[in-house]
């Protein structure tokens, strides 16, 4: 023992290294994991919506697909969300919400808008035009509308909301509730309902932080060994 240190005091120099180490690890496992984990309330979007359509951005004809379009039984709106994987959405790095009749609509950064307009035959082009009547700026974003034909709110991605010839990919429609109750539901959408996924590292990546790891714990091991 050495001078000056009481007995029953001794620690390893690599107690508190170790504890890092092991939190760091912890920590990169469940970011690993995250995919396989989501939350139930989340559908999430990680596909090209325009997958097997004929969608052509460059030919100034609004095509409107459904092929890739989801059912969902309900949408609890103190819960749920809708999350977008940017890697197939030409929205940037974030999302910025709005929610209102066209005439109330920012006319630009919003990328996420809930439209509250309706009126007899109004479906997603009618939607998607009152909107680009209201937004001046280009860019693709997402719009939950209700449709009045079919009686259910529906999730539309546009590639452009200010312009009215885009194309238009219907993501999801909730089945829950409909008519004048879905219409009623669509100011309570909020930005904490729609988010973007969150990276996780590649598995090399992975690999490569723990392989890092491992090497600081052996060059402590070894000092520590020095040292005692």
């Amino acid at each position: 023992m050495r001078p000056g240190r009481a007995a029953g005091s001794m620690t390893s120099p690599l107690q508190p290294l170790e504890f890092l180490m092991s939190r760091l690890l912890a920590l990169l496992l469940s970011a690993a994991l995250l995919p396989a984990t989501a939350s139930a309330a989340d559908t999430v979007f990680s596909a090209n919506p325009f997958a097997g359509s004929p969608a052509d951005p460059n030919d100034g004809v609004r095509t409107v697909f459904a092929n890739g379009q989801r059912s969902l039984p309900s949408f609890d709106q103190a819960q749920d969300r809708f999350v977008f994987d940017p890697a197939f959405f030409a929205i940037g790095g974030s999302l910025s919400f709005a929610n209102g009749v066209s005439g109330s609509l920012p006319s630009g950064g919003a990328n996420l808008i809930v439209i509250r307009d309706t009126g007899p035959g109004f479906n997603a082009g009618s939607a998607a035009n009152a909107i680009a009547a209201a937004v001046t700026t280009d860019g693709a974003g997402f719009f939950v509308y209700h449709n009045v034909g079919l009686g259910v709110n529906r999730l539309v991605y546009s590639t452009n909301l200010n312009l009215a010839t885009a194309d238009l990919a219907i993501l999801a429609r909730v089945e829950s509730p409909t008519g004048a109750d879905a219409l009623a539901a669509l100011p309570g959408f909020a930005a904490q309902n729609f988010a973007l996924t969150t990276a996780v590292p590649e598995p090399t990546s992975l690999a490569l932080m723990l392989g890092g790891l491992a090497g600081i714990g052996m060059r402590a091991r070894r000092r520590a060994a020095r040292l005692g």
